[in-house]
């Protein structure tokens, strides 16, 4: 049986609009909401959920449908895998992976992370505006970049799990100050505060831009192995779309 909600929780999610609860089922799986359809004050919730995710413990989503199947998992969320085991494994095993003789290890970190949260915002202003994301949700997790990990996100199970994308994200937090910001069937709109100002590292995250998500250039109209790493210098909102 699923332990009773906080009091705190429970008075939050009261006072969200028309929404069903999908967690959690037991007490080792993670808090789920969602809006019962698309919002007009989307962003709006969103930005005032997303303040007050320390408070409440509980990360806010834009998500493109209302009707995703999404699964709640229990655990830790895949938080033992490892983003550069992922990239590894995956290179070794392609047979036409990016312009490096070698695996060039991940890119460097960024010198100085500002301005995470606003660029959060923009981010999230812009999917809504755009029309890719007007419904919302919350996620129990500790960070979005467990969020699909958390919900057994199925967008991108052709290609990866949803432990390694989370694996993945948790390392562009920790490099690049990269924060989820929406979900679609087989899309992933994040905000990034600090891209590379280097162009060899800028190519070094490309590659593992496409070795994650290999359709990239799909997504970027026009880009290919010169312009995508240019362009990542320039970008605080990254995309990403899995068939």
């Amino acid at each position: 049986m699923p332990e009773p909600l906080r009091e705190d929780l429970r008075q939050l999610l009261e006072s969200l609009p028309p929404g069903r609860l999908l967690g959690p089922c037991d007490a080792s799986h993670p808090v789920v909401w969602m809006s019962d359809g698309p919002r007009g004050d989307a962003v709006d919730r969103w930005k005032r959920l997303y303040a007050r995710r320390c408070e409440t413990g509980l990360y806010p989503l834009l998500l493109e449908y209302p009707d995703d199947s999404l699964e709640p998992a229990g655990g830790d969320h895949g938080r033992d895998a490892d983003a550069a085991d992922y990239f590894r494994r995956v290179w070794r095993h392609g047979e036409s992976w990016p312009p490096f003789p070698r695996w060039p290890g991940l890119a460097a970190p960024a010198s100085v992370v500002t301005g995470v949260d606003v660029h959060a915002g923009d981010v999230a202003s812009a999917v809504v505006r755009e029309g890719l994301a007007r419904c919302l949700a919350l996620v129990q997790v500790a960070r979005g970049a467990d969020v699909p990990a958390a919900l057994n996100w199925p967008g991108m199970t052709n290609h990866m799990s949803a432990q390694e994308l989370s694996a993945v994200l948790r390392s562009w937090e920790d490099r690049f100050g990269l924060r989820v910001v929406g979900l679609g069937h087989g899309s992933l709109h994040v905000s990034v505060a600090a891209p590379p100002t280097d162009l060899h590292q800028a190519r070094v995250l490309a590659a593992e831009h496409y070795l994650a998500c290999p359709d990239i250039f799909f997504e970027d109209l026009g880009a290919d192995w010169s312009t995508y790493p240019e362009g990542l210098m320039r970008r605080h909102a990254w995309r990403f779309r899995w068939d």
